[in-house]
């Protein structure tokens, strides 16, 4: 979701100027355009819900854009986690987002889908005036736009996967860190001993570098053993009942 002041949302001419910056990216279907409504995700009625919606086609893909001004906006999301972000406490803002159309939205987790859907968010972020934060709901975390930018495309480039926007991480009252929104790509959360934990920026560093070797690849079944660079021997368990992948000393 992309999160705006009140009134400060665009409407379908902003985002068609904001595409012209965007050559891969074009607007395949409008349904302000037509008698009534023909998308099969959005039977709606209303004529200010038929400003509300466009449908943007990118890499071969269709994302559904909602929210635009005059029609209703989306509603402002959770959130728990901020990264670089000012967005204070709830209350006005409100917000548009992006949504896989209906025909790949059974993949929406798949990495494809996601890489586009969060390349076409750091592009609009990249060009919309006035936007606030970028939100991701999975984590319920609200990121400033130029560092969700610069992450997101870095990601795209082969860099190292956002762990810091595109997860929550927090300590517990124990000291163990565990993840919020991992399981969105891996199907597990992630939990590192509080044994690990007494030197925050550390597990911070030791957590991001191995959320990014577990999105996109196949999870282990059984216990890994590995050594970081630092030399500091770990084990890696998956916990299926738990739905989590512990980390902890040897």
């Amino acid at each position: 979701m992309l999160v705006f002041d009140r009134g400060a949302r665009p409407d379908r001419t902003a985002v068609a100027t904001a595409l012209a910056a965007i050559p891969r990216v074009a607007i395949s279907h409008d349904p302000a355009t037509l008698a009534g409504p023909t998308h099969a995700a959005s039977p709606l009625a209303a004529p200010e819900d038929m400003t509300r919606w466009l449908e943007l086609l990118v890499d071969g893909l269709t994302v559904d854009l909602v929210g635009l001004a005059p029609g209703p906006a989306l509603d402002e999301p959770d959130v728990a986690y901020r990264y670089n972000c000012e967005i204070g406490e709830p209350g006005g803002r409100e917000a548009v987002g992006l949504f896989p159309g209906p025909h790949i939205a059974a993949g929406a987790s798949s990495m494809p889908i996601l890489r586009t859907l969060l390349g076409l968010g750091a592009d609009l972020a990249d060009t919309l005036d006035g936007l606030r934060a970028v939100c991701w709901g999975p984590a319920r975390s609200a990121i400033a736009p130029q560092f969700f930018v610069r992450t997101i495309r870095a990601w795209l480039d082969d860099g190292p996967f956002p762990a810091l926007g595109l997860l929550g991480l927090h300590f517990d009252e124990g000291g163990t860190l565990t993840s919020e929104g991992l399981a969105f790509f891996t199907g597990y959360e992630l939990a590192v001993d509080p044994a690990l934990t007494a030197d925050r920026a550390a597990a911070m560093r030791l957590t991001v570098r191995v959320v990014h070797e577990l999105v996109g690849a196949e999870l282990p079944e059984v216990r890994h053993e590995f050594v970081t660079d630092e030399g500091l021997p770990l084990a890696l368990e998956p916990d299926p009942s738990a739905r989590l992948i512990r980390i902890g000393p040897l």
